[in-house]
């Protein structure tokens, strides 16, 4: 299956699941309910099976990321999404260019799962933060938002296949294995009503500090 297929796929993907997390919050009825609950099932199963296509298809040559330009253009393309929930996103950093040697999809689909969380579990008039950092020879990019954060106890397996919480979340395991084939790591701190910040960190080939 084509490449960018299964990238358009696993956001759409993503969208609907949002969607229908939305509507369980707001459902009282138990019929309209369990259809969700089996959607919501639904879409997660079609995730992994996604996540595993891609895993196995052929890993591309590294080609030249410019990184500031891949996070504006994955920021414009959540955008619709943030605003019908409300949420402000922001992108900042103290780069104008860093290029990086990567899969320059396998980046986009780890920094798109980081994004579309972040958004789904903030609340409406909440704001996403996004902030690229060089780091000598490491790149920082760092996703906080200001939902319900993350339990203390629940912190430490969220990379791991699954342990979603009620279905939220099933992305976080891809986007941990995505960072780990890039060469990079993937790490999160939060506490409970304070939101998270999500920090993917990447080897550098070059940079130009602003």
């Amino acid at each position: 299956m084509d490449m960018e297929l299964l990238h358009d796929l696993r956001l759409s993907l993503q969208l609907i699941q949002a969607s229908a997390q939305m509507l369980q919050l707001s459902g009282d009825d138990g019929a309209t309910r369990g259809y969700l609950d089996a959607l919501t099932e639904g879409a997660a199963q079609m995730g992994r099976l996604l996540d595993g296509a891609l895993e196995r298809h052929e890993a591309p040559a590294p080609e030249s990321v410019e990184l500031m330009g891949c996070l504006r253009a994955l920021c414009l393309r959540c955008r619709d999404y943030a605003d019908a929930r409300g949420v402000a996103l922001a992108l900042s950093g103290n780069v104008d260019a860093l290029t990086l040697a990567a899969d320059g999809d396998a980046l986009a689909r780890v920094i798109l799962n980081l994004l579309m969380n972040a958004i789904r579990f903030s609340p409406a008039g909440g704001r996403v933060a996004v902030r690229c950092t060089a780091l000598g020879d490491f790149a920082e990019i760092a996703v906080t938002d200001d939902g319900p954060g993350i339990a203390p106890e629940r912190l430490p397996y969220i990379f791991l296949r699954g342990e979603t919480d009620n279905g939220h979340g099933y992305g976080l395991p891809a986007a941990m294995e995505g960072a780990r084939r890039l060469g990079g790591s993937l790490s999160a701190r939060s506490r409970p009503e304070a939101g998270s910040t999500f920090t993917l960190r990447l080897p550098v080939r070059g940079r130009m500090v602003s």
